[in-house]
């Protein structure tokens, strides 16, 4: 399970509008490989859909289907969206690119996806899943949204609700290559990984079976959301302790830790004691 609805009705009336502002453009499908089975891949080339690994010839060309993939021809003239669309519905997969130029070639997505952090750190950016993406691009710097844009007019995705989203870059002239990796700050790093909280948090519940309260996955995210920062601010971090929290808040409602009898608790765990050995201490 994704926090991410369906797709919505208005879907693709949405997409054609976004593309028709500038049909003479530069476009190509982006798709997340991971999220992809092979009964899927082979419908792709069933339906003569040819992809192509956009880390290919790039350091990362080991990563083969399961990196990006990315496909070229006039977005417009194909008819597979719709039955596309609807197999892919309610995953975080699919966004589409606008680029100034043309479409670049696999050093420009070796860029995006070779990410480190300012104490040296190099981890692997999956932007093509959508959530990544929704939750990276407010955040980097102006420095390097100025080289995204060099070569990004727009970047378009289907978002958490299930309808189109997308942000405009500034038109930007062409940055000469090679560029200088992308790289995040301590306190850049620290609000993606804020951001992306509730997506950690919903495998955890569902590890411990956690019953889950009804509702949409976009829904349930927002939920999620407003669980996950009190949940940093007491320094709730172990899985054991984090699907109590939830627990509870379902059980009792948002605000069950605002509770006097709960104040000494956090005071310890914000000490780095868990909170799952605090309760069963006192319960012995």
């Amino acid at each position: 399970m994704f926090l991410q609805n369906h797709h919505a009705p208005e879907l693709l009336p949405q997409l054609h509008q976004w593309m028709a502002q500038n049909e003479d453009g530069h476009y190509c499908w982006l798709m997340d490989g991971s999220q992809l089975d092979a009964k899927e891949k082979r419908w792709l080339l069933r339906h003569g859909q040819p992809w192509q690994r956009a880390l290919d010839h790039s350091p990362m060309a080991e990563l083969e289907d399961f990196g990006p993939l990315i496909w070229t021809q006039p977005l417009h003239l194909q008819e597979w969206w719709p039955e596309w669309l609807a197999i892919t519905s309610g995953r975080p997969l699919l966004s589409v690119v606008e680029f100034r130029r043309a479409v670049p070639d696999g050093a420009f997505w070796y860029w995006l996806s070779d990410f480190r952090t300012d104490d040296g750190q190099k981890l692997l950016l999956r932007f093509a899943d959508t959530h990544t993406l929704a939750n990276v691009l407010p955040l980097m710097s102006d420095a390097q949204l100025t080289l995204l844009a060099s070569q990004v007019a727009r970047w378009g995705w289907i978002g958490r609700t299930g309808e189109w989203e997308a942000a405009t870059l500034r038109d930007t002239p062409e940055i000469p290559e090679p560029w200088k990796p992308l790289e995040f700050t301590q306190a850049q790093f620290d609000k993606m990984i804020e951001r992306a909280q509730p997506d950690m948090l919903l495998p955890v519940l569902r590890k411990y079976d956690i019953e889950l309260p009804e509702g949409s996955p976009w829904e349930l995210y927002q939920l999620l959301q407003q669980l996950t920062a009190p949940m940093r601010q007491y320094g709730i971090e172990d899985a054991p302790s984090q699907s109590m929290f939830a627990t509870m808040a379902f059980n009792s409602g948002n605000s069950f830790h605002l509770a006097p009898e709960y104040a000494e608790h956090w005071q310890q765990t914000q000490s780095g004691n868990k909170w799952i050995d605090i309760i069963l201490s006192n319960e012995n």
